[in-house]
C-alpha cells in the first residue's frame, strides 16, 4: 500500500512532464502485468482441474483382515500426471446420520502412475477414536468415505 501511495505521485509527476514516455511505460507495464495473471491463471487452473481426476473412495472394512488396520482405501488417478502425493480426509458417519462419528486427516505418500489405481488397508488414530463414542462401533459398524484435500503431481515443485 505504501508503494502505491508513493507510486501514484511519481506517475503523476512523470505523466505531466513527459506525457507520450509516462504513457507508454504505463501501457508496457500494464501489458506485462496481463501476461503474467494469464500465465499464472491458466497454471492454476490446469493444477485444480487435474486435482479434480483424482479420486478417492472407501469400502469401508471389506477386504482389510488386520484388525489394525481396518478400513479400506482406494485412489483412482484420471489425470495425465502421475500424482505424488494425496492429501485426504477419511469419514465415517453411522448409518442413517449426517453426523461424523469419526475424521482424520491423512496422507498417502504412494505414487500413482497416470489412469492408475491403488488402495490399502488404513489404520485408524486411537486419539480420535470409536471407543469413545456411544455403544463402542466397529469400523464395520460405520459408512466411510473420503474427502481429497490436495494432491501434489510430479511436475510441481
Amino acid at each position: 500500500m505504501i508503494l502505491l501511495l508513493l507510486a501514484v505521485p511519481i506517475v503523476l509527476v512523470c505523466y505531466f512532464l513527459f506525457p507520450r514516455p509516462t504513457l507508454f511505460a504505463l501501457i508496457v507495464i500494464i501489458f506485462v502485468g496481463a501476461v503474467v495473471a494469464t500465465y499464472v491463471y491458466l497454471q492454476q487452473s490446469d493444477r485444480n482441474d487435474s486435482a479434480s481426476l483424482v479420486v478417492g473412495a472407501s469400502k469401508g472394512t471389506d477386504g482389510c483382515l488386520d484388525p489394525a488396520k481396518p478400513v479400506f482405501v482406494q485412489f483412482t488417478n484420471g489425470s495425465k500426471r502421475q500424482a505424488n502425493v494425496i492429501r485426504f480426509r477419511l469419514l465415517a458417519k453411522r448409518p442413517g446420520f449426517s453426523i461424523e462419528a469419526y475424521s482424520d486427516y491423512l496422507t498417502s505418500y504412494k505414487i500413482i502412475e497416470p489412469h492408475g489405481t491403488y488402495g490399502t488397508c488404513w489404520a485408524l488414530n486411537h486419539y480420535r477414536g470409536l471407543e469413545t463414542l456411544p455403544g463402542g462401533p466397529s469400523p464395520k459398524d460405520l459408512e466411510w468415505s473420503v474427502e481429497i484435500s490436495s494432491v501434489d503431481f510430479a511436475s510441481d515443485n
